[in-house]
């Protein structure tokens, strides 16, 4: 019935007639639904067509096949059940056509010649940067500039300079707060205030935020109890003599004694260990039967861990993960726009997804150990207990309880700092003596908590006076 469609539309909107093939060019094109309106990028040339999804930062898209057949331009992605068919007008040099969806619905689809260098999701910024200090929203987020918190301008210019040009990659967004004020508040390609990011593994250090209120509250009597008997349904393995002497501190500073290999391999290669546990029906069976042989702290980055605490606090709380983490940290801090997936197969949430001001809230909470508006919402000495450095995965980078620890050359001394880190480049850098809170967001790939964001950190310092 789809194909049929297909043909009809086709037969009506094309007809017959001789056929002009398309010279080489730049193409957009604005499929609208809804919600949203994608903003498609063709690049036709000689040897290569490409189709890009340029709605926000560029990604080419899954395509099965991309041809054109005399002046018709043809292209499936199978991936989302869409097709498209074009044709060629070389008087107005554009393609005219009908992108079909999966719900067999046709969406008018016209490309228009463009320049490339004008298209802000092939390029973090089209045009030139200006400062400009950053809005004040209806989010309890109090704004100034970079004069007023005693920050050169000069060097957040080249901070921001070094993103359009590509020094520092796929970044996404860059907000820098001194003195609880947001300074800089700088969104690249399409991205914008309201979009909400999964900010991966940065959600670890919210788990290790409400493990501290499960403490302060006694639902956990210490970090110190074996995880055996805390997680009725995973019992029978937790309990096994090995994993028996397994401890919620062990848990929380990623040192369980559990063969894990997930930051020497990248995610797509099959030796990465979370890699080879998103294939599993249930990812905790999987982790607790591998065969752990060393009881001693070793550090060894699992993405899992989280999960599993979350599984913890489910069973220690009463509470369904996402009523917990609402009720506890959301609505306290005045966070409305999240995202927050349905539970795992283990009953517990994964990732949540957060806009990079609200990501800043959290980092503030931190900053000001524990307390927003008045209200402690964490206890202090867990705020300082859990940013404190446990283990060393390397001499200067440490390890607290879910949180990220490192220090940094600030004019002729040396400042702390700990950071929530994120898969593809998710930050929340807090620096308490300086009183600087750094967010970022992007999507640049990697294994390594320290890629790019030393070099920014290290840069945005210089300008701290």
């Amino acid at each position: 019935m789809k194909q049929y469609l297909f043909f009809l539309l086709s037969v009506l909107l094309f007809g017959c007639g001789s056929s002009t093939p398309p010279p080489s060019g730049d193409y957009l094109g604005l499929l609208s639904f809804p919600n949203i309106t994608y903003h498609i990028y063709l690049k036709s040339r000689p040897e290569k067509l490409s189709l890009i999804n340029a709605t926000f930062k560029a990604e080419e898209f899954p395509l099965d096949t991309i041809y054109f057949d005399k002046d018709s331009l043809h292209f499936t992605l199978k991936e989302f059940y869409s097709e498209y068919k074009g044709k060629y007008d070389p008087a107005t040099n554009t393609i005219q056509g009908i992108w079909l969806d999966d719900d067999t619905l046709a969406h008018p689809l016209k490309f228009t010649i463009t320049d490339p260098n004008t298209l802000p999701g092939l390029h973090p910024r089209v045009g030139r940067y200006i400062y400009r200090p950053p809005l004040e929203e209806n989010d309890a987020i109090p704004v100034s500039t970079t004069a007023l918190q005693h920050i050169d301008s000069n060097v957040m210019d080249s901070v921001v300079h070094h993103i359009i040009t590509g020094k520092y990659k796929d970044i996404h967004s860059l907000l820098i707060a001194r003195n609880d004020s947001l300074v800089v508040e700088e969104y690249f390609y399409r991205f914008h205030p309201d979009y909400v990011y999964n900010i991966q593994s940065a959600t670890k250090s919210v788990v290790s935020a409400l493990t501290g209120i499960a403490l302060a509250r006694k639902e956990i009597k210490s970090i110190d109890t074996p995880l055996c008997g805390l997680v009725s349904v995973y019992d029978s393995l937790a309990c096994l003599p090995r994993n028996k002497t397994i401890t919620l501190k062990q848990l929380l500073t990623m040192s369980t004694g559990i063969p894990w290999q997930e930051q020497s391999y990248d995610y797509t290669d099959p030796r990465n260990s979370a890699s080879i546990a998103a294939n599993e029906k249930d990812q905790i069976v999987y982790l607790l039967s591998l065969p752990r042989k060393d009881t001693t702290p070793v550090f060894a980055y699992n993405s899992l861990n989280h999960i599993l605490m979350n599984v913890v606090l489910r069973q220690a709380t009463g509470l369904e993960n996402k009523k917990e983490l609402t009720q506890r940290i959301l609505m306290p801090l005045g966070i409305n726009d999240v995202y927050i997936p349905e539970p795992t197969p283990m009953g517990a949430i994964g990732d949540i997804g957060l806009r990079p001001r609200d990501m800043l809230k959290f980092g503030w909470l931190y900053q000001h150990e524990g307390r927003w508006q008045q209200q402690q919402i964490v206890p202090a000495s867990w705020v300082k207990e859990s940013t404190t450095p446990k283990v060393y995965p390397r001499p200067h980078l440490g390890y607290g309880y879910f949180w990220w620890t490192r220090n940094f050359k600030w004019k002729n001394t040396t400042v702390s700092s700990f950071f929530a880190w994120g898969y593809g480049g998710q930050y929340i850098i807090v620096i308490p003596s300086l009183h600087v809170t750094i967010v970022m967001s992007g999507s640049h790939w990697g294994t390594d908590p320290e890629d790019q964001m030393v070099g920014i950190v290290e840069e945005i310092l210089t300008g701290i006076e």
